[in-house]
């Protein structure tokens, strides 16, 4: 199967006039929300880290305090013991919530557990019912052991409150009483039980077949309700419709049992699986409903930088993604092939075998004014995706770098849609451009007499070799003014007049996108930027020094 492939272009201008105001943050897994009160875009990251901006592109750190009913500023330890949530309601019956201890349940198996690690990748959003800032977070256990748990707040900022969970993983009857269902909602959804059914009684197989319960995503259907995507490799990303009126988990609706074995894709407690399974790598999913579908990004690989000779699978995070017109999918690539997997494949890395989902980008370097040397990326993932009331689309993300170690910082690109919906990020960060998302179908960015020149390409494969740390790097090609390209490759390009659509064949794939202005990172100049995507996947970027528009 070939490649998908996104294809961005660029050719510089003369001089800009964007004011250069990036400013980074190191924020991992970073969920992005916008408050209209305050006039700022938030950042909330794994372990409290947290960043605010007025204009996405410099960034202020901040941690939001946790509270509790006796102090506004919370330890770890004592935040998440007891939840204020004390009934919900049933089929129309008030029912006894309990008290649910989500400390305890990751610390449970002891051996020096530190749960300062482990609160990951929360997601925040306003749910207009409640009138509050809610807080979907991950407190992570060693052995399947976590939860993910609600908190709301009054100001998007905090301080946060421990409202009940969500969900469980890692139940059973064979380890230590702290694990046991019995201290979970298992029987406020599939009523009470004797003893733990067996097909949730795997033990230490647990993540053979069941999803782990972090990285959520919580969002709005155009409907108005309220769903949580979740999951992290093993039993793969699964999804769960929450009560738009408490923000916890929807408990009259039903889920039934469908597949079996390590092939299950619905069940009574965890939902509805949408994605992975069999141990396939991929986390950190995120939903938004963009134009007429919802896109789910998922991270494939290791999150490490790479460069570990001993394990091909070191390091090697990929955003892919997929659609689907209705919020619980089926979510599928640009080739038609499902998000979830039907056995084990390899996804990712020099030898993967299967290369679904469409590869937005991936690790570069030697690219523009900012990446190159310590500053080329790679491993970048756990993004979020806003549709923003500004008009435009954000790409959040983290990214570690070639020579930097474990170091990561975030970065905001810009995205569109190409004329057939699908989604192509802009080459460089997003710093103040006035480009929106509905200009694209409606104006013509750049005068077509404008975009002939010498480029340097950037493609951007599947199967990198993170063991050698292998990233992009740009060759060179040209775009002549009787439409074809020659250089490095050869094809054809053509614009759409009186939009901002551009079509190119290279070697006999079409690749669709859009052509805008952007400015050239660690500088002030500014680019003819283009980005387009193939059904059948690779990026593609594209720069060319010294071309003169005039």
């Amino acid at each position: 199967m070939k490649k998908n492939l996104l294809l961005m272009m660029w050719a510089m201008l003369p001089l800009c006039a964007m004011a250069y105001n990036l400013r980074h943050v190191s924020v991992h897994d970073p969920s992005v929300v916008w408050d209209p009160s305050t006039q700022y875009y938030y950042i909330f990251g794994s372990h409290r880290a947290s960043a605010k901006s007025k204009d996405m592109s410099s960034w202020t750190t901040f941690t939001a305090a946790w509270k509790t009913p006796t102090s506004n500023n919370a330890s770890n330890t004592a935040a998440f013991k007891t939840n204020q949530t004390k009934t919900v309601t049933i089929n129309g019956n008030e029912v006894t919530f309990g008290n649910f201890d989500a400390y305890a349940w990751s610390a449970a198996y002891g051996n020096g557990y530190n749960i300062d690690g482990n609160m990951w990748a929360p997601d925040v959003i306003y749910n207009t019912a409640m009138q509050k800032w809610c807080m979907y977070l991950s407190i992570n256990g060693p052995s399947w052991n976590s939860s993910i748990i609600l908190l709301t707040a009054d100001k998007a900022d905090g301080p946060y409150m421990y409202q009940g969970p969500i969900v469980f993983s890692g139940f059973n009857v064979t380890s230590t009483a702290g694990v046991s269902y019995k201290k979970t909602d298992l029987e406020l959804v599939i009523g009470e039980q004797t003893s733990l059914p067996s097909r949730y009684n795997v033990g230490t197989s647990w993540g053979d077949r069941w999803p782990h319960c972090i990285d959520p995503c919580v969002f709005y259907d155009e409907e108005g309700k309220l769903w949580m995507s979740y999951g992290s490799w093993s039993g793969g990303i699964w999804m769960l419709e929450l009560d738009e009126n408490t923000g916890l988990r929807d408990y009259n609706v039903t889920y039934s049992i469908k597949g079996s074995g390590n092939g299950v894709t619905s069940d009574p407690y965890f939902g509805k699986k949408i994605a992975g399974g069999y141990y396939v790598s991929g986390e950190g999913s995120y939903i938004e409903h963009i134009g007429d579908y919802y896109f789910l990004f998922i991270s494939y690989g290791g999150l490490a930088a790479g460069g570990n000779t001993s394990d091909y699978n070191n390091g090697g995070y990929q955003m892919r993604y997929f659609r689907s017109e209705t919020p619980d999918g089926p979510y599928k690539d640009a080739n038609g092939v499902d998000a979830i997997f039907p056995t084990y494949r390899l996804n990712f890395g020099h030898k993967a075998t299967d290369n679904r989902g469409v590869n937005i980008f991936g690790a570069y370097g030697e690219w523009g004014k900012q990446t190159v040397g310590d500053w080329s990326e790679r491993s970048q993932g756990h993004n979020s995706i806003l549709a923003a009331e500004d008009g435009r689309t954000y790409l959040v993300y983290h990214t570690r770098f070639q020579n930097r170690g474990e170091a990561h910082e975030v970065r905001v690109h810009q995205v569109f849609q190409n004329e057939d919906g699908w989604l192509v990020a802009a080459p460089f960060e997003y710093t103040g451009e006035q480009v929106k998302s509905a200009d694209i179908a409606t104006t013509q960015q750049i005068a077509t007499g404008n975009i002939p020149g010498e480029y340097k390409l950037l493609t951007h494969k599947y199967r990198l070799n993170h063991t050698t740390k292998e990233l992009a790097t740009p060759v060179e090609i040209q775009l002549n003014h009787n439409g074809t390209i020659s250089g490095g490759v050869s094809g054809t390009w053509s614009i759409q007049e009186g939009t901002s659509y551009i079509n190119l064949i290279i070697s006999g794939v079409t690749y669709k996108g859009v052509v805008v202005e952007q400015t050239l990172e660690k500088s002030t100049q500014t680019a003819v930027s283009f980005t387009a995507m193939a059904k059948n996947g690779v990026s593609i970027w594209d720069i060319t020094p010294g071309h003169s528009l005039e």
